[in-house]
């Protein structure tokens, strides 16, 4: 048991973080472009789902989202 746990986490070790690009684009016609950093899409859409139910409040969404730039 105490194998299978330390070989799981291995293989998670292995796999890097990446960046995913989101495009937000809100309904008066600005569009918001930033990176969410996850290993897998499933958990980039995740947080990119978050980030878009912050939108309807966009000085919050401006605020929270303050620090993310693309990277060039």
């Amino acid at each position: 048991m105490i194998m299978s746990k330390q070989k799981k986490k291995a293989e998670n070790e292995e796999i890097p973080m990446r960046y995913w690009l989101v495009e937000l684009t809100l309904t008066s016609g600005r569009v918001r472009t930033f990176y969410v950093k996850a290993r897998f899409q499933y958990e980039a859409y995740n947080t990119a789902d978050y980030y878009a139910s912050l939108v309807s409040n966009e000085k919050l969404f401006d605020l929270l989202t303050d620090e993310f730039r693309l990277l060039t």
